[in-house]
C-alpha cells in the first residue's frame, strides 16, 4: 500500500501538468477537490460514519481544507504552467521540512542536533535546485511559490495536531475539509475565469487527467494514507516522502520526456536526506 500510495501521489504531478494545459488552475484544484470529497463522502456514507455537524469542528475543517488542500494545491497548479511534472515533485519534498519548521517555532517539537542538521541540509538542498533552474530559464516566481505552497501543508498539518486530532476521525474529517474547500474555490475560480470548460472541448487525456487526479491522487490516496497510519503508524507512512520525488521524476521523464539537470537530482537527494536525517533521534 506504501508503494501505491507513492505511485498516486508520484503522478499527482503529471496528472496536474496535463490537467492544465486545458484547465485553468483553480478550476483543475476545484474539480479535483470536487471529485476527491464525494468520493470520500460515498465511502463514509457505505461505512456509516457521519459527517461533523458542530460549527467549531466545521470552521477547524475549513481552515484545514483552506490552508492545507485549496491554497497550495492551486499554487502549485499555477507554478505548473511554467514547470515540469518532475520538478514540483521534488520541490514538493519540502513539506516536511517545513512542518518540522513550523512545529519547532510554536513548541509542538523540539531541535536537536539531526534536527538542525536536517534542516539544514534540506534548505541547501532547495537552493540548489532553485538557483539551477533559475539559472536554466525557469520562472524564478514559479518556482518560488512552488516551495512556498509547501508552507500551507505545514500550517494545516500543525493546525490539525493541535485543534482536530482525536477529535474526530480522519475520514468524515478528509470528506469535509475537501467538499468545503472546493465550495470555496469554486465561485473564484468562476469570477476569474468564467466557468469550467465544457467536457466536449477539453482534449481526452486532460479530462482523464482531472478524474485520475480527483479519484485517485486525491480520494483513493487519502483513504490509504489514513489506513496506512492506522496500519502501521505515521513514522512508517511517512517513508511516502522519499519514493514520490522519484515516482514523479521518472513518470515526467516517462511520459512528457522531461529532462533535467545535476542540480535537480543533488537537490532531491540532498532534499531526502535532510528529511531523513530531521526525523532521526540522535543516539541516547
Amino acid at each position: 500500500m506504501l508503494l501505491l500510495l507513492a505511485l498516486t501521489w508520484g503522478n499527482s504531478f503529471l496528472f496536474i501538468k496535463l490537467a492544465v494545459s486545458a484547465f485553468p488552475p483553480l478550476w483543475v484544484v476545484t474539480l479535483r477537490m470536487t471529485i476527491g470529497g464525494l468520493l470520500l463522502v460515498l465511502v463514509g456514507i457505505a461505512l456509516r460514519r457521519k459527517l461533523p455537524r458542530d460549527p467549531k469542528m466545521l470552521g477547524a475543517l475549513a481552515f484545514v481544507g483552506l490552508s492545507g488542500s485549496a491554497l497550495p494545491w492551486a499554487g502549485q497548479a499555477w507554478a505548473q504552467q511554467f514547470l515540469d511534472s518532475g520538478l514540483l515533485s521534488v520541490l514538493n519534498s519540502c513539506t516536511p521540512v517545513a512542518t518540522l519548521a513550523l512545529a519547532v517555532a510554536v513548541g509542538q517539537e523540539r531541535l536537536h542536533r539531526n534536527r538542525v542538521l536536517g534542516l539544514a541540509t534540506a534548505i541547501s538542498g532547495t537552493l540548489v535546485v532553485i538557483r539551477g533552474e533559475i539559472g536554466a530559464g525557469r520562472s524564478a516566481l514559479a518556482l518560488v511559490v512552488a516551495v512556498l505552497a509547501t508552507t500551507g501543508y505545514a500550517f494545516a498539518s500543525v493546525y490539525t495536531r493541535a485543534k482536530i486530532s482525536g477529535k474526530i476521525t480522519p475520514l468524515p474529517a478528509s470528506a469535509t475539509q475537501l467538499c468545503i474547500g472546493a465550495a470555496a474555490l469554486a465561485p473564484g475560480a468562476w469570477a476569474v475565469y468564467g466557468p469550467p470548460p465544457a467536457p466536449t472541448t477539453v482534449p481526452p487525456l486532460a479530462l482523464g487527467a482531472v478524474l485520475m487526479l480527483g479519484l485517485f491522487g486525491t480520494g483513493v490516496a487519502f483513504l490509504m494514507y489514513f489506513t496506512l497510519i492506522e496500519r502501521v503508524g505515521a513514522t512508517n507512512t511517512s517513508m511516502v516522502t522519499y519514493l514520490v520525488p522519484i515516482v514523479g521524476l521518472s513518470s515526467g521523464a516517462v511520459v512528457r520526456h522531461e529532462r533535467f539537470g545535476p542540480n535537480v537530482f543533488i537537490g532531491a537527494l540532498l532534499l531526502v536526506s535532510g528529511v531523513w536525517l530531521a526525523q532521526k533521534r540522535p543516539a541516547g
